[in-house]
């Protein structure tokens, strides 16, 4: 089984890194991550070096801080991989020097000392890193002064190259099949877990991985899922119910999307049903007509304020979880965020990102919606990349 992308690809990743670091004026970057099995704060090392951990744990007389691998990052050096895995398959990884440890920090935190790095060094990860582990490698690290730089390798994949929007092209298809499987299951009166299941099915069979399966109807449309510990419940939607569906997670080679839908149990919406989800619909597709290069996220952001307001949104539980209208998309949610309190000024849209657009809308008497879809920004406009029907007329 080969590796997905190309040394070429990597090369290109790289490149732009090691621009940045030079940018922000470091000799030195140090990039975390932590995998095993999860997937929000993977994205970095995955994406430079195709390192996913598999286990994690608790510390141990053995084994600590299971599951993270730091790059250790110098311009005009090989970068090294530092992993908790013993033998990797090195036929997968797009990167030469790697060294395994039962103890990355203590492992990276030597590295450095042995080397002779000190004064300002860039730390990619303080969102994760536990302050246990940090206190751990200030300890082993004196002379060095460490400077948070989270964004640095997100600023670089925030535009995705050729190859991964053909990834991407790939994980929508998964996501658009999985997505009509689940909502064609609720609205024909599965349990949620019946339809749950189908779907899942889908994404795995075409190389995915799933965060959440999520669904939700009735009394709890409210909610972005039925049964938060699973995301569905063993409860069948009953007719006339509302009933929404979303799939998130990996969809191909760790490339996320999250696209949601909604109807009604048994294909008939009433008439404030309809008008409610109609509504929803409308916000995003107006705002994926606004999307091409250029154009203000924040212009977006208040035109999504003046349809809602328009449109009479009260509030419920998930509107209020997501004041916003999308976000960027890659090895997880991400940057930008289109929302009039999210959005910087000088934010714009840019060809190449992949973003979510979503609106959430809710109606006292009637329910609450939520429709998403995933779309790549090209030069005229946008690619849809979810497919599925937003519609479903019996």
């Amino acid at each position: 089984m080969s590796r997905y992308f190309t040394d070429a690809e990597y090369d290109r990743r790289w490149a732009a890194v090691m621009a940045e670091v030079e940018r922000r004026r470091l000799d030195t970057v140090v990039i975390w991550g932590r995998a095993g099995g999860q997937f929000e704060h993977c994205g970095d090392i995955l994406y430079l070096s195709n390192h996913f951990a598999i286990s994690a744990g608790a510390d141990s007389a053995i084994w600590n801080a299971r599951s993270f691998a730091a790059l250790i990052v110098r311009p005009g050096h090989e970068p090294e991989l530092h992993i908790d895995e013993p033998d990797p398959r090195m036929d997968r990884l797009a990167v030469r020097d790697v060294r395994w440890s039962s103890d990355p920090v203590r492992a990276v935190g030597e590295r450095l000392r042995e080397l002779g790095i000190s004064g300002q060094v860039g730390f990619v990860g303080t969102n994760f890193f536990p302050i246990k582990y940090y206190q751990q490698l200030s300890e082993l690290c004196p002379q060095i002064d460490w400077r948070p730089e989270d964004d640095l390798v997100k600023t670089v994949r925030k535009i995705k190259s050729a190859a991964e929007l053909d990834c991407y092209r790939h994980a929508g298809e998964t996501a658009s099949l999985a997505l009509t499987r689940l909502m064609s299951g609720l609205i024909g009166g599965e349990k949620e877990a019946v339809a749950a299941g189908a779907a899942s099915q889908i994404v795995v069979e075409r190389g995915g991985r799933i965060q959440l399966m999520g669904t939700t109807h009735g009394e709890h449309i409210g909610y972005q899922c039925a049964e938060p510990l699973t995301g569905y419940s063993q409860l069948a939607p009953q007719p006339g119910d509302l009933v929404a569906g979303m799939v998130h997670g990996p969809m191909y080679q760790g490339y996320y999307l999250d696209p949601a839908r909604e109807w009604v149990c048994g294909g008939r919406p009433s008439g404030a049903q309809r008008g409610l989800i109609e509504a929803t619909v409308e916000i995003v597709e107006e705002l994926c007509a606004m999307i091409r290069p250029g154009v203000r996220l924040l212009d977006a952001a208040r035109r999504g304020d003046e349809l809602t307001a328009r449109y009479g949104g009260d509030d419920s539980p998930t509107s209020k979880f997501f004041p916003f209208y999308g976000h960027g998309v890659g090895m997880f949610f991400e940057t930008p965020r289109i929302g009039s309190a999210l959005s910087a000024p000088d934010d714009i849209f840019e060809e190449g990102m992949v973003l979510g657009v979503e609106a959430f809308l809710a109606r006292d008497g009637v329910g609450s919606c939520l429709i998403e879809d995933n779309v790549i920004v090209n030069a005229h406009g946008v690619e849809l990349l979810t497919t599925t029907p937003l519609r479903w007329d019996a």
